[in-house]
């Protein structure tokens, strides 16, 4: 009897990518095996490390036969989730980074939902920042909310291209949304996905990824429950500068024209988009003002230039700051204003109090 209940859970497949993560990985793979839901598959990705890395997961994979690993050339994250999906059996599909971890009864949760709701395509839930001396709850939404397929494009799919209305009241939630980390998929769901190279668009690959995997899914359910652990390394401002990134994420907006081209998109998603470019000097004006190798005035012109850009202009103009806290309402007004000095400070501002 007990045969006959296990083989009628659905099997769930956990995917690692692993890229030299020796110091991690056996915290993140311990939090896998000991999930209180014991139907897994568990595909670890060793995407070429130089490392320890590859040799303890072949050690947890002697100790534990649900364990599968596929040791492949380095191709970059988007390269390794690819392969693990692609060898995926299960019914449903979890994605875990090989540096970050979960708590044991994650997958259990996920499951209970969907067994009660079969039409569920897809279950979110919320993550924690961790960082060296504390963890940040991040809540990618203010409650548990279960979405119908239609509310799930407008509340969901739709928020993949940007924030609307009362949402941008909470501008720094942009992207809280994107991450394939956090997420259950059904299979057929999460085989959707498209991949595109992170070293050509960086960290952004996931919000091209549930573009193509999200569109027309299903009913949906958010849990508010910060299940998922991601670990923030070397956060020091200096050392999360990222080279190019006014370069990558222009690629992600070419991209992203693409997709409201392809399917048809209409005008809610295009104003959702528009505010997303308009929202994106906080990311790229804090990349800039935080490296600390250029001079100030280098840092300031950098801004500037961004800032007086047609695309970023056109996408500011357009922006309501109707919902927004008093502090974002001054700050975009200034970029309204082409107040490339003001918006400057402003952000050396955030830098300061975010080292706080």
């Amino acid at each position: 009897k007990e045969l006959i209940i296990m083989n009628k859970e659905p099997l769930i497949n956990i995917i690692v990518p692993v890229y030299n993560t020796e110091k991690y990985i056996r915290k993140c793979l311990d939090s896998i095996v000991n999930q209180t839901y014991r139907n897994l598959e568990i595909i670890l990705v060793d995407d070429g490390s130089t490392d320890k890395s590859g040799s303890i997961c072949d050690e947890f994979a002697q100790k534990d036969k649900r364990i599968e690993i596929i040791h492949k050339k380095n191709g970059g994250p988007s390269s390794a989730r690819e392969a693990g999906i692609n060898h995926a059996t299960g019914d449903y599909i979890m994605i875990v980074d090989g540096d970050d971890w979960i708590d044991i009864q994650t997958v259990q949760d996920c499951v209970n939902e969907v067994e009660k709701n079969p039409l569920i395509d897809c279950v979110m839930f919320s993550y924690v920042k961790e960082f060296n001396n504390s963890s940040v709850p991040m809540h990618v939404m203010d409650n548990t909310v279960y979405f119908s397929k239609e509310e799930a494009e407008d509340k969901v799919y739709r928020r993949l291209f940007g924030l609307l209305d009362e949402e941008l009241s909470h501008p720094e939630r942009m992207d809280n949304i994107v991450s394939c980390c956090m997420k259950l998929y059904k299979s057929e769901i999460a085989r959707k996905g498209k991949y595109f190279d992170s070293r050509v668009l960086g960290s952004s690959e996931d919000t091209l990824f549930n573009m193509y995997a999200l569109f027309d899914c299903g009913s949906m359910i958010y849990l508010d429950r910060c299940y998922y652990h991601y670990r923030k390394i070397n956060t020091s401002i200096t050392n999360s500068y990222r080279e190019n990134l006014e370069k990558k994420w222009s690629f992600l907006f070419k991209e992203m024209k693409r997709v409201l081209n392809e399917k048809n998109l209409g005008k809610k998603y295009q104003k959702a988009f528009m505010n997303r470019v308009a929202l994106s000097i906080i990311g790229i004006g804090m990349n800039e003002v935080g490296n600390d190798k250029k001079s100030h005035l280098w840092r300031y012109q950098k801004v500037k230039k961004y800032l007086k850009s047609p695309q970023y202009q056109k996408a500011c103009k357009q922006l309501n700051v109707k919902h927004m806290p008093i502090i974002w309402k001054m700050f975009f007004m200034c970029c309204k204003l082409k107040l490339a000095i003001a918006v400057y400070f402003m952000l050396l501002a955030i830098m300061v109090l975010r080292k706080l």
